[in-house]
């Protein structure tokens, strides 16, 4: 069976560059590039590249939402949509040369759906669940749906037996991990949103990331930046830590969607679970190496995976 992705959230990604930002200035745009966005649409976009293939289910709406499918297809993603009253969002990443200013984004918080749509946005993905697993639940929830709509579809994917994937934030987050999903992807911030505190040390990162791995009895693959990932599971009490060769970074728009993607492939090829850390790092990583959007060419992606350095964590 093929991975199902569910993407509640959406979008059209629009990525504008210019010289430098200036407050209270005229900026001028230097050029302009729009693409299927949104976590889980990243994800399906890697799982793709990874040879991987999976199914994305997503809502669309208006012409925005037209847009985001031609744009899918013409990536031969596949996917099915349920119709939205309101039009899918645009999202916007403003991005200055290198060394003139750090990249700023702006997401809206629409469109909101009612309850009668989250009703079947939820019958939508019962109806793909039987015919995939993992089930990748990714992204933020849908504005207006109800905050335990995640952890809906990660019970009822559980009842039948699938392997649920949570990449997602705050309170949604919190309900979802309750019904012990396989695997959770937060990165350093979420972690601590969902463990209720500011995560400044290594060691302070480490004891939330094992308290959250004995919530869900599952893996919890912990994003860190620019200093890799780790993976650790409270019921076998194994842990490793993957850090990349340091490289220069071109653009960090969906590296963690990426590094998600790496684990999810690697794990339907690999029983071993070092693996399945090395594979997500390379792919986090090469991510931060192109355009947003982009995906690398399989050498670069190759040398980076060679460079990935593996350790085990001592489980205590």
């Amino acid at each position: 069976m093929s991975p199902l992705v569910v993407s509640l959230n959406p979008a059209v990604d629009v990525e504008w560059r210019v010289p430098r930002i200036l407050p209270e200035e005229k900026n001028e745009l230097i050029s302009e590039r729009r693409w299927p966005g949104g976590k889980g649409v990243n994800v399906a976009r890697w799982l793709r590249w990874l040879e991987c293939p999976a199914h994305l289910f997503l809502p669309l709406g208006g012409s925005t939402g037209e847009e985001l499918a031609d744009g899918l297809r013409r990536e031969g993603i596949e996917f099915s949509s349920f119709p939205l009253k309101q039009p899918s969002r645009v999202n916007v990443v403003v991005t200055p040369d290198p060394g003139t200013g750090p990249q700023f984004r702006f997401n809206p918080t629409w469109p909101r759906v009612s309850a009668a749509e989250t009703r079947g946005l939820l019958r939508g993905v019962a109806k793909r669940t039987a015919r995939a697993n993992p089930v990748i639940i990714s992204g933020t929830l849908a504005f207006g749906a109800s905050v335990d709509t995640y952890a809906r579809m990660a019970r009822a994917a559980k009842r039948l037996g699938k392997r649920v994937v949570l990449d997602c934030d705050r309170q949604p987050f919190a309900l979802a991990v309750k019904e012990g999903p396989w695997l959770v992807k937060p990165n350093e911030f979420e972690l601590g949103q969902w463990s209720g505190a500011t995560l400044r040390t290594r060691s302070a990162q480490w004891k939330a990331a094992r308290s959250l791995a004995e919530a869900t009895g599952g893996w919890v693959l912990l994003s860190r930046g620019g200093e890799g990932a780790w993976l650790l599971n409270a019921v076998e009490k194994v842990a490793w830590s993957a850090v990349p060769k340091t490289v220069t970074v071109r653009n960090r728009v969906g590296a963690g969607d990426a590094m998600l993607a790496g684990a999810v492939a690697a794990s339907a090829k690999s029983d071993q679970p070092e693996e399945w850390l090395r594979s997500a790092v390379a792919t986090g990583t090469a991510a931060t190496q192109v355009a947003p959007g982009a995906v690398p060419s399989r050498s670069l992606w190759r040398r980076i995976r060679a460079s990935v350095e593996m350790s085990a964590i001592p489980y205590r």
